[in-house]
């Protein structure tokens, strides 16, 4: 009787708990942050919610100008929804911007230059105690999970250093070194042309590949051997901001004929006793393909 008893006591307690959980489709919503570039501070972000429990007062669902949640919402912040505690959703959506948090907070998309968070709050008055014995508390606590900021940024990342360039056949391979402030890496390969006095300048960007900042190594596709190009780097964050270009770095394609053309072209020369066998091998490397083909059998009889 007595473990009846407790275990309808628990079932009771853990009714009257009070939970809001907050969710997004896509990419809204990034390692629990929501971020916003200057570009896209006007551009409408919607989060959905679901809620679990009895409630014994309002909830209130807000964006929090000082990332607090156990307090009502006031002038600086953002009221998105007032929930009744008669109110039977359990669902719906908060639509909002970050140009409409820096208002309330005083501020515009414009004269804020440097990085500006919000909390996005579910508070209410907990409920407590066990079904027939409930008391609705005096103060507001948080109950949103998990915990989601709203982060606008309009500060470029940091300018990446000159990338390293090694010519390829038809193509360059560049290495950078990301900021750590960046999310993604594009590197580029742009011509080289005269001016008016003579002096070389940066002409059109003729190859381009866009990576995560976590890989480094970069194939630039598509150039022609033998024309130095330039390469350059830019870093994005996680808003979308983009960093001035990096210093130059300067590549030549370079065509490979392969193993023997390479040593050909290095100064070797066919010599000793060995004479051509056709095509690009010689008798005598063909003889030697032989001798280790045959020595490997020999040992693995």
């Amino acid at each position: 009787m007595r473990l009846t008893l407790v275990g309808l006591l628990l079932f009771a307690s853990t009714a009257l708990g009070q939970t809001v959980t907050f969710s997004a489709t896509g990419n809204v919503i990034q390692n629990d942050e929501i971020v916003v570039s200057a570009a896209n501070c006007t551009s409408q972000r919607t989060v959905t919610f679901q809620r679990e429990g009895r409630y014994c007062d309002t909830l209130y669902l807000w964006l929090s100008s000082d990332s607090s949640c156990t307090r009502e919402p006031a002038a600086a912040d953002v009221l998105l929804q007032e929930i009744a505690a008669n109110d039977s959703a359990t669902s719906g959506s908060l639509t909002f911007t970050a140009s409409q948090a820096l208002v309330r907070a005083g501020a515009t998309c414009e004269s804020q230059t440097t990085t500006k968070e919000f909390r996005l709050c579910a508070s209410t008055k907990r409920l407590t105690g066990t079904i027939g014995f409930e008391t609705c508390a005096d103060t507001l606590s948080s109950i949103g999970s998990p915990t989601i900021d709203l982060v606008y940024d309009p500060e470029p990342p940091a300018v990446p250093e000159a990338p390293t360039v090694t010519g390829l056949d038809g193509a360059l391979g560049a290495t950078v070194k990301a900021p750590s402030d960046a999310s993604l890496m594009v590197v580029e390969a742009l011509e080289l042309t005269a001016d008016a006095d003579g002096g070389v300048v940066l002409g059109e960007v003729v190859s381009s590949r866009e990576q995560t900042s976590s890989n480094t190594a970069f194939r630039l596709e598509g150039l022609e051997n033998g024309v130095e190009y330039a390469v350059r780097a830019r870093a994005i964050d996680a808003a979308g901001n983009t960093s001035e270009p990096s210093p130059i770095t300067r590549g030549t394609p370079i065509a490979s004929n392969g193993f023997y053309g390479g040593y050909l072209d290095a100064g070797g020369a066919e010599t000793g006793g060995c004479s051509a066998a056709g095509g690009s091998l010689t008798g005598c490397a063909m003889l030697v393909s032989l001798g280790i083909w045959l020595s490997s059998r020999r040992k693995r009889s």
